[in-house]
């Protein structure tokens, strides 16, 4: 091979390694962002009279986040935050919240409350969750100024979940919507976290197929972007693909399965995992179609301009959310940890209720979760009495002891 062959050979080399570094469309534009994720929520809360964060649910990192922000605040007098609107709440202990906020010391019991009344049968019962109530009530302290815990839930859905006597009034979204839209109103600061799919830009939807209609509701997000176009912006945190009882674990390193393509994640990792956060507008994300990025297809019935169907095909992350905030690559996600303080014998009592007698124990609370959110066994598991539950199947062994089949047919 002469010396001109040699050096061709290298230059297409070059050539080629050049290429494969600028295949991923994300590296670039991530690679030009330098705006840390602390310094681009406060930029954005100065901005607009709403900071949305759009988090997921059960994973334990996105709370964390929102705790380390709020005492990254604490101190900073540049601006303020009148509320922190909190789905993990209802608006029944709303007075309980004020006090809890106003309180010279913290009240843990008004806290469990809190935690207790939350939207779902168990409560919200995660020691990350008290951590950010805690964080609100340090901002209050280090602030001199009051902010709200704003509790979200309409009274019937705790009502509803208690089997108590309810009347309907509004959706949660349009809830959240209307209590929000009142400090707009005022001029005042707030900062919006709850799960992304009330955050962003979207509909929740169900079809009738009796009459072969939709039914469709407007998110918190989408209201508030109507209603104020250019007071509300939308942040994602940047996450794993949600299933509908949370992520969904993958064999490989990634650890959780990814959004989209995964591409987005590599350009992350390429950029050495930098915390970064940035708008998403002209960027590649901006770009990624709603069904690639949370892994649908559409079908023809979804399409239909006839049905009031409120999907479209063309719809990208751009029409949903302004920015995206990465602080921590996905693969190092974990579970929230469970506060046991939470499931007394009362709460205990409410929950059995709710389940129709499913639940009678602490251990059955903690099965009876592991049972709608797998990803949360390994934590549920370090709770349940083993010692209490042999003594319970040794009991209902003496009491109940199971017949056997003798081979005829006959049980003895």
């Amino acid at each position: 091979m002469n010396k001109k062959t040699i050096i061709t050979a290298l230059l297409a080399l070059v050539t080629m390694a050049g290429q494969g570094q600028t295949t991923n469309p994300y590296l670039s534009f991530i690679q030009q962002q330098t705006v840390k994720p602390f310094d681009y929520i406060t930029q954005k809360i100065k901005e607009y009279n709403v900071v949305s964060l759009g988090e997921d649910h059960w994973i334990k990192d996105h709370m964390q986040f929102l705790a380390d922000y709020l005492d990254h605040a604490a101190n900073d007098t540049t601006f303020h935050i009148d509320a922190l609107a909190w789905e993990s709440g209802n608006s029944i202990d709303q007075k309980k919240a004020d006090t809890l906020m106003m309180s010279k010391t913290f009240r843990d019991d008004l806290a469990l409350q809190i935690l207790r009344d939350a939207p779902d049968t168990y409560g919200w019962p995660y020691k990350e969750a008290m951590e950010d109530i805690k964080a609100l009530w340090r901002y209050n302290r280090a602030q001199g100024k009051f902010t709200r815990l704003l509790l979200l839930d309409p009274p019937y859905m705790l009502q509803l979940l208690d089997g108590d006597k309810y009347e309907y009034t509004l959706s949660r979204d349009q809830s959240t919507a209307n209590k929000i839209a009142s400090y707009v109103g005022q001029n005042k600061k707030v900062l919006y976290y709850a799960g992304s799919s009330h955050t962003q830009r979207q509909f929740h939807c169900s079809y009738n197929a009796k009459s072969e209609m939709y039914h469709v509701q407007a998110t918190a997000g989408k209201i508030l972007s109507v209603l104020y176009p250019n007071r509300v912006f939308s942040i994602k945190l940047w996450g794993g693909f949600m299933g509908s009882n949370g992520y969904i674990p993958v064999t490989d390193e990634f650890r959780w399965e990814r959004c989209g393509d995964g591409l987005a994640d590599e350009a992350f990792r390429q950029n050495g995992d930098r915390p970064v956060a940035f708008d998403i507008v002209g960027s590649p994300f901006a770009s990624i179609k709603v069904s690639d990025f949370f892994h649908f297809s559409y079908t023809e019935q979804m399409l239909s301009r006839t049905n009031g169907s409120p999907y479209y095909e063309t719809e990208t992350m751009g029409d949903r959310i302004d920015g995206i905030v990465f602080f921590r690559p996905v693969s190092e996600f974990s579970i929230p940890h469970f506060l046991p303080m939470l499931f007394d014998d009362s709460f205990v009592e409410r929950i059995s209720k709710r389940t129709k007698g499913e639940v009678k124990t602490r251990n059955d609370v903690y099965r009876y979760i592991m049972k709608g959110h797998p990803t949360l066994e390994e934590e549920a598991e370090k709770y349940i009495d083993k010692k209490k539950n042999n003594e319970q199947e040794n009991y209902l062994y003496r009491t109940v002891r199971p017949r056997r089949y003798d081979g005829t047919g006959t049980r003895r």
